[in-house]
């Protein structure tokens, strides 16, 4: 599997490992960082609404943090080669904030007081988007599931979909982070659903168009001295 890390992508890796020390360090220090950009039910109705953005640049740990930035560098760095910055990022942070809205949705709906004060922070559903793009985009690429057992692209994502919908169903409210990389899967086939849709869209709509111009003519009639001429004369 190729790595290609493109500028964007290596500036992303920089924000996510200073923001990790920066959060890890400042918790200790009590500046309580976690607790203001970690997407936190109660405290987003409270007011604290950029916490559905910004709770995707914090980790709960070195391993986490790592394992998310593999993905990044590994699956991402291609993918915005192909699309470019501008779509990349809009893809990324739409499958991160539209994650965060459904977990943040299934917290109120089940209204746990124990888990409405937890902070969710990952990066993990903007990564389970991009894989899916990735798996989209490049169906015969070998990846390692788990690290060990090599299998084409769309057979990876299928199983790593199955074993965090069962995660989601039969861990109880502990796993309700399952639902929050399911959410951004899902997210990434509507982004990349709905740009489908507006590129067909925009073909149907300019064929008619110039469909309904080859129609159009400006015929110039001529003059009874001008017969030595073959036929009108025509623009289009």
């Amino acid at each position: 599997m190729p790595i290609k890390i493109t500028d964007t992508i290596k500036k992303l890796l920089i924000v996510y490992g200073v923001v990790f020390i920066l959060q890890q360090t400042g918790d200790r220090m009590g500046w309580h960082i976690t607790s203001w950009l970690g997407l936190i039910p109660v405290e987003i109705l409270s007011g604290k609404i950029w916490q559905v953005f910004t709770y995707s640049f914090l980790h709960a740990d070195v391993m986490h943090l790592v394992l998310n930035l593999m993905i990044f560098a590994f699956v991402g760095g291609e993918i915005e080669a192909m699309w470019g910055r501008r779509k990349f990022l809009a893809f990324y942070f739409f499958c991160t904030t539209l994650a965060g809205l459904v977990y943040l949705i299934i917290q109120l709906a089940l209204w746990n007081p124990a888990y409405l004060q937890m902070p969710l922070v990952d990066a993990s559903g903007g990564m389970y988007g991009l894989l899916v793009a990735y798996a989209v985009i490049f169906s015969e690429r070998e990846l390692l599931f788990m690290m060990m057992f090599p299998m084409k692209a769309k057979q990876f994502i299928m199983i790593l979909a199955g074993v965090e919908f069962l995660q989601a169903l039969f861990s109880g409210q502990g796993g309700l982070g399952a639902f929050a990389h399911l959410s951004g899967m899902g997210a990434g086939l509507l982004f990349m659903w709905l740009q489908a849709r507006g590129i067909q869209m925009r073909k149907n709509g300019g064929g008619s168009k110039k469909k309904n111009q080859s129609h159009l003519r400006l015929v110039k009639t001529q003059r009874p001295e001008d017969d030595e001429e073959d036929g009108p004369t025509t623009w289009h």
